[in-house]
C-alpha cells in the first residue's frame, strides 16, 4: 500500500510540474518546491520535525560573514522540532547543525551545474561540526553528518548521465565522495546513490567506480526516498532525556566564548 500512495504522489507531482512548465509564468517557477513540500514532507514526515528554509550554523559559524564567504541557502532543511533555532525572517532561519537531520535541494530541472551547487551546499554543510551527546540520541541509525538530497522534477533523459557528472564534481571540488549527496532522484525517471550511504537497498543496479549507483525507473523514487529517510528516523525522534544535550550545547556555545 505505501508503495502505490506514494507512487500516486510522485505521478500527481510531476503532473503539476509538467502543468507549471506549460503556463510558463514566472510566478510558477517555486511551485515544484512548495508541493514537494505540501504533498510529500509535510503529509508524510512525523511532527518531530519541523520542514524549514534557511542556512545550517555550528558553533564556528561567524555573524555577518564576508562576500565570498557567505553560508549557502538551503531549500528545505529538515529539522528536530524541540531545538532552539534562530529566526532571521518570515520564512528564514539560522539552524543549528546539532539539530539538522537533512537538508534537501529542489530542482525543476537537473543540469551539471545544479548538481555541482547541490554538491557544494552539501561539502559545506557535512563539514559542520556537530558533536552530539550520546544521551541526545534517540534509536535507529546516527549519521555521522547531515543527510543530503537532491529531488529534480526533469533532468537528463539518463539517470546514467548524473552518475557520470559526479567524478568531475568531486576533483573539482576537491572533496571525496563521502561529503556530496546521499541520494539524486529525478522523479519520473531514476535515482542514483552512494553505495556506502544506503545498505538497505541490495544493488543490483549499475555502478560507477563502486562508488554509485543507479537505477532507470518511471516510479519508486519517491518510495525509495522514503525508504532512506526511514534508515534515519528513529534517531531523529526527541529523546527521553535532552538535559545532557542542552548542557553541552550551552557549554560550547557560551560558555566558550
Amino acid at each position: 500500500m505505501l508503495k502505490s500512495h506514494l507512487n500516486a504522489i510522485e505521478s500527481i507531482l510531476l503532473s503539476q510540474s509538467q502543468s507549471a512548465s506549460s503556463a510558463g509564468h514566472p510566478n510558477l517557477r517555486g511551485g515544484p518546491r512548495e508541493w514537494f513540500i505540501r504533498d510529500f514532507l509535510d503529509a508524510h514526515l512525523p511532527g518531530t520535525l519541523e520542514v524549514g528554509q534557511g542556512e545550517v550554523i555550528d558553533s564556528a559559524s561567524p555573524p555577518r560573514p564576508s562576500q565570498g564567504r557567505y553560508r549557502p541557502q538551503v531549500d528545505i532543511v529538515l529539522y528536530k522540532r524541540d531545538l532552539p533555532k534562530i529566526s532571521l525572517a518570515k520564512n528564514h532561519s539560522a539552524f543549528l547543525a546539532e539539530g539538522v537531520v537533512a537538508t534537501i535541494e529542489v530542482k525543476s530541472k537537473l543540469t551539471m551545474v545544479g548538481v555541482r551547487r547541490a554538491c557544494e551546499v552539501s561539502l559545506e554543510n557535512k563539514s559542520l561540526n556537530r558533536n552530539i551527546p550520546v544521551i541526545a540520541m534517540g534509536g535507529g541509525w546516527r549519521p555521522e553528518s547531515i543527510i543530503s538530497y537532491v529531488v529534480a522534477f526533469d533532468g537528463p533523459k539518463r539517470i546514467r548521465t548524473v552518475v557520470d557528472w559526479l567524478p568531475q564534481i568531486v576533483s573539482d571540488l576537491q572533496t571525496t565522495s563521502s561529503f556530496l549527496p546521499e541520494l539524486i532522484v529525478i522523479l519520473g525517471r531514476g535515482l542514483a546513490w552512494r553505495l556506502d550511504s544506503f545498505s538497505v537497498l541490495e544493488t543490483h543496479a549499475s555502478a560507477e567506480g563502486h562508488t554509485w549507483a543507479y537505477l532507470e525507473q518511471t516510479d519508486q523514487n519517491l518510495f525509495t526516498l522514503f525508504v532512506h529517510m526511514l534508515s534515519w528516523m528513529g534517531w531523529a525522534m526527541p529523546p527521553a532525556n535532552l538535559a545532557g544535550y542542552y548542557a553541552n550545547l550551552l557549554l560550547r556555545n557560551v560558555w566558550s566564548c
